[in-house]
Order: C-alpha cells, then sequence, then structure tokens
C-alpha cells in the first residue's frame, strides 16, 4: 500500500508540473491563484445529504443498489435517506424510522427489526397463517430411455 501511495504522488507530482491543454498553465500554478477556502462542517452539510425514495409495498428502500427494510406501515409512501457515518438512516417527516448498517454488496436485503410486526391484525383483519395442503399425484408413466432417444433424433 505505501508504495502504490508513493506512486500515485509521484504520478500526481508529474501531472501538476505539465502545462495543461485547455488552460496552458500548470495546475500547480493554478492552484494557488484559486483562493480555495475549507469545505463547511458536516453538520451544516447534513441537511443537504438526504434522497427521497419510496418505500415498496413489501416494505423496503432501495439504496446504492441495497434494499433496506422500514416498518411495512410505511409501504408505499415517500421517506429521506441518508448515508451518515457508515449508516443508513431513513427518516419520514423528521422522525427516524430505521436505521441500518451500511452494506456494501450490491442486492443485499436488509431486514429491519420488528419490519412485519403486527400485520396479520392490523386495522382490526386477522389473518389466517398459511397452511400448506397435499395435493394427490398422478401415476408417471415408466418408460424405457429408447423412447426418448427416438425422439430426439426425429428433429435431426
Amino acid at each position: 500500500m505505501e508504495d502504490l501511495n508513493r506512486q500515485a504522488r509521484q504520478w500526481c507530482d508529474e501531472q501538476n508540473r505539465r502545462i495543461h491543454g485547455t488552460t496552458g498553465e500548470r495546475p500547480m500554478d493554478r492552484l494557488a491563484q484559486e483562493e480555495l477556502r475549507a469545505l463547511p462542517p458536516a453538520d451544516r452539510l447534513a441537511k443537504y445529504r438526504f434522497e427521497v425514495r419510496k418505500v415498496s409495498r413489501d416494505g423496503f428502500v432501495s439504496y446504492d443498489g441495497v434494499r433496506y427494510g422500514v416498518p411495512w406501515a410505511y409501504s408505499g409512501r415517500d421517506v429521506k435517506v441518508r448515508d451518515i457515518n457508515g449508516f443508513i438512516e431513513i427518516y419520514r417527516e423528521q422522525e427516524l424510522i430505521a436505521r441500518h448498517k451500511k452494506q456494501h454488496r450490491s442486492r443485499t436485503l436488509v431486514m429491519c427489526e420488528h419490519q412485519y410486526a403486527n400485520l396479520g391484525t392490523a386495522q382490526g383483519y386477522a389473518y389466517p397463517k398459511p397452511q400448506g395442503i397435499q395435493i394427490p399425484v398422478q401415476d408417471v408413466e415408466v418408460r424405457s430411455l429408447d423412447v426418448y432417444e427416438r425422439l430426439a433424433e426425429v428433429g435431426t
């Protein structure tokens, strides 16, 4: 890593000494004229770091290719999402409704604790738990594999 950093610094120094094709100046000379100032403190910028997202019907918000869960009651609603200090925070109005550790692997699904709590009894409805049923299966005819080999030869 140290060697890569050294090589990168060397490349930057070389580029900064060359005359730029568009400006006709060396970047190191131009930088001195820029009068750059420090960025504002992070807390001042925090209010601009939100992105609006719509919660999917199954209770997830997509952010950077990862689906983060929110409580089901917010499904279909607009929320504000921000990436801050390694966490993804999801707000409805001013209320923090979910907070997840940021994931970097695309297509990851991150559930929210109690994401579907009380869903079965919401608004007075009592949803029965799904129960499996057994469907009778008809007997399958047993054939020699020669039948399939002959069928495969028909098309050739």
